[in-house]
């Protein structure tokens, strides 16, 4: 699956036209490209892909989806590893931190992948999502500390924020 641009002429500020995303998961999704997030280096394990989306669950407000804009076949379930786990803390160097371009006041949102089944669903808090809101940009990180890499996940959130909300606690 490719993103396609809009319209039969490309236009000299093509990222105000709406691109077609066909998913897997979400069906055929119209995004613009400044709605997306530049991965320079890609994910672990999906270093080719660098164009994402964020979009909630529509099911479950505690999750949102990284769904990839040229493979509507990967998206990834996310959370704001803080909703559930008040002490995580993401320890990296300054040097991992440059790739997101941060300036003073930037939001910064952080986020772990979901693995398993409901009810018996793990998070990944050795390897967080780092997403810069401010300039699009995310980077994938392997955390200095000795963090779980399968890190059981309540039920249920303590509070029913959305994901999308309560990822800027994290930064």
């Amino acid at each position: 699956m490719t993103a396609v641009i809009d319209g039969n002429v490309p236009d000299l500020d093509w990222t105000s036209q709406a691109m077609r995303i066909e998913t897997q998961r979400f069906g055929a999704l119209r995004m613009k490209a400044d709605q997306l997030f530049l991965f320079p280096q890609g994910l672990v394990g999906m270093e080719s892909l660098r164009s994402w989306a964020l979009l909630p669950d529509p099911d479950n407000p505690a999750v949102a989806w990284l769904q990839c804009a040229t493979r509507g076949d990967r998206a990834l379930p996310v959370i704001s590893p803080r909703c559930y786990f008040d002490e995580y803390r993401v320890h990296i160097t300054r040097r991992e931190l440059n790739s997101l371009h941060l300036k003073p006041g930037a939001e910064l949102y952080v986020l772990t992948t979901l693995s398993g089944h409901v009810g018996k669903l793990t998070t990944n808090l050795r390897s967080p999502i780092l997403l810069n809101l401010n300039r699009r940009l995310g980077c994938q990180v392997i955390t200095e500390d000795q963090q779980p890499i399968q890190k059981p996940v309540p039920v249920s959130p303590p509070n029913n924020a959305s994901v999308i909300e309560i990822a800027r606690r994290a930064a």
